[in-house]
């Protein structure tokens, strides 16, 4: 039996993940078609790239064709996407699962059987548009592996404490300087200390490997400790910086048109406003 979902997982979500576990339950080879098309807000080969990792297990295919005459509630839509499914599906479909109204039409186009699943949301709350409104609110219902897609990066600037007291009070992860480890390690090993053994490419690389790994930890927020405000360059996304008052112009000038916070007043609380909308 192989069964077929169809759908533009912008993102995925927690629902999509048990309307896939649910469908894999009951046929032998689940095909997902992941349907984008180049203006949505979510780059389609990220959205395929996120299903494929989440659904190791299905066969993955990205539909990206542009197709006006397939928009959902336009006539001839549902023949126009069965045609597509057989196109894209190199056997059979015997079960067509979906947790909306156009599964019955389209699974008697294709000669299968629906499968509902949860068309209520009663198990899983959560729809794709809900998520993209309010990703924070919702976070519970994002899988680790798309949540980097919005964490929000906060740089502070001189003040390891506040870092770690941020950290603790969001409840989230810190980057803590590649350039520290590096150092620390060369001189437990060689008994010395200078910058003239870093290796600078490793470096580079090292801060960035280091936020990617941690963001998919990250609640919501991403904090990284700077030692100073150049080092903010080796950051490739940066949402706001919390800096002393006299650095403050210093890291505007490399990071511009970005919030910059008073280590002097800050708090978590303001943190979170930058998060949109608002949420504890």
């Amino acid at each position: 039996m192989n069964g077929v979902i169809i759908g533009r997982f912008m993102p995925p979500h927690n629902g999509h993940l048990y309307l896939i576990d649910f469908a894999r339950n009951i046929v032998d080879t689940l095909y997902i078609l992941v349907c984008t098309l180049s203006h949505e807000p979510i780059p389609g080969q990220l959205r395929f790239d996120w299903v494929r990792e989440l659904a190791p297990m299905c066969k993955t295919i990205h539909i990206t064709e542009e197709i006006p005459e397939a928009r959902r509630g336009a006539a001839g839509a549902t023949a126009i996407w069965a045609n597509t499914v057989r196109t894209a599906v190199p056997e059979p479909i015997s079960h067509v699962f979906a947790s909306e109204e156009y599964g019955w039409d389209l699974a008697a186009e294709l000669d299968a059987r629906f499968v509902p699943v949860d068309p209520s949301r009663n198990n899983i709350p959560v729809s794709a548009t809900a998520v993209r409104q309010d990703p924070y609110g919702t976070w519970q219902y994002i899988p680790p592996a798309v949540r980097p897609f919005f964490v929000k990066h906060i740089a502070v600037v001189g003040n390891p404490a506040l870092t770690e007291e941020l950290a603790g009070e969001l409840e989230t992860v810190v980057v803590h300087s590649y350039r520290d480890f590096w150092r620390r390690m060369w001189s437990a090993r060689h008994g010395e200390e200078t910058d003239a053994t870093l290796p600078q490419d490793l470096i580079t690389r090292g801060v960035r490997a280091t936020a990617t790994a941690l963001s998919r930890q990250a609640n919501r927020v991403l904090l990284y400790d700077i030692a100073e405000p150049r080092d903010l360059s080796g950051i490739e996304t940066i949402d706001a910086v919390v800096v002393a008052a006299d650095e403050r112009d210093a890291c505007a000038a490399l990071v511009p048109e970005r919030p910059i916070l008073d280590t002097a007043r800050i708090s978590a609380t303001d943190i979170r406003a930058l998060l949109h909308p608002l949420t504890s």
